[in-house]
């Protein structure tokens, strides 16, 4: 029985870390003001030959992409003074391989979401105690989260190059990745260091949103010993 209890709060701590930080890399990665910032900083405007409302425009379709509010990426703009088409078929079929990242790691949120809403409102009125003992258990699942963000954080800090190469070699067949500032727009809007800027963007807000958690789970344990004290 205690090996099911176990398993069970195991499962719903890599599902509220699922969700926290996949919610962290949704929040992030569709921030319209970090995208302005981000081709101001880095004179974008200047790399792609498009003027800041154009570039902007093509950011939020590709973002309706990514979250499957747009079909395709087939999209036109004024580059260098001229009408024509933003992304070439390597670009596309490169975001293809994105989307499906995207939409994966959303699901795996919604899923770890609604399994975690479901045990919290029926343990919290009905099981009281297993609920208590969830929450005691995020202490460990605090430690945990800390190691490994903060591992994983360390490494793409002070080597970046190498395991954004790393990363893309995990989780994409192919080499599709490997775009062409020369010819591509979409290696111009996001090159290298904003990805760098993304992820550690990343890491800090998941960071926010476990102490967060840990400040609820402080409160609800000294609210429920006083009740059961009362």
């Amino acid at each position: 029985m205690k090996i099911l209890r176990y398993s069970g709060i195991t499962i719903l701590n890599i599902g509220l870390f699922f969700v926290l930080l996949f919610s962290a890399v949704q929040i992030i990665s569709t921030w319209d003001a970090y995208y302005r910032w981000h081709y101001e900083a880095h004179s974008i405007e200047e790399t792609t030959k498009m003027n800041e409302e154009h570039f902007m425009e093509v950011t939020h379709k590709m973002m309706d992409y990514l979250i499957g509010r747009r079909a395709s990426l087939d999209m036109k703009a004024e580059i260098d003074g001229e009408i024509e088409e933003v992304f070439g078929e390597r670009e596309k079929a490169h975001m293809i391989d994105v989307k499906s990242l995207f939409v994966g790691g959303r699901v795996i949120r919604n899923i770890s979401a609604i399994i975690l809403f479901i045990f919290i409102t029926t343990s919290f009125f009905l099981k009281p105690k297993l609920f208590f003992r969830w929450i005691q258990s995020l202490k460990v699942f605090f430690i945990t989260s800390f190691l490994l963000i903060g591992l994983l954080g360390a490494l793409f800090y002070f080597n970046f190059s190498k395991y954004f190469i790393v990363f893309h070699k995990i989780f994409f067949d192919n080499d599709l990745w490997i775009l062409d500032p020369k010819t591509d727009i979409l290696i111009n809007m996001v090159p290298e260091i904003f990805f760098f800027q993304t992820t550690m963007l990343i890491v800090a807000l998941f960071v926010i949103m476990v102490l967060g958690v840990m400040i609820i789970r402080k409160l609800l344990m000294s609210q429920m010993v006083k009740n059961w004290r009362a």
